[in-house]
């Protein structure tokens, strides 16, 4: 879910073909990694954003579930 919400700005949509087109021979025009890696990177940065956020999100969620009601 994460992923298909990061393709919905054009950017990354953008990065991603271009990586893409660079698997096509005809229009590869210097070394896959230099037009995968960094769209790699942006998206791992993302992906261990939203898992620290959704983790420290179920953290609160288990301490508001577990507390006494009163």
């Amino acid at each position: 879910m994460v992923l298909f919400n990061e393709f919905k700005f054009f950017s990354n949509q953008f990065f991603l073909l271009l990586a893409l087109s660079q698997f096509i021979e005809p229009l590869k025009v210097g070394f896959l990694f230099a037009y995968i890696a960094p769209l790699v990177g942006v998206l791992s940065v993302t992906l261990v954003k939203e898992l620290f956020d959704d983790f420290n999100r179920y953290k609160k969620d288990k301490e508001a579930n577990d507390a006494k009601y009163k």
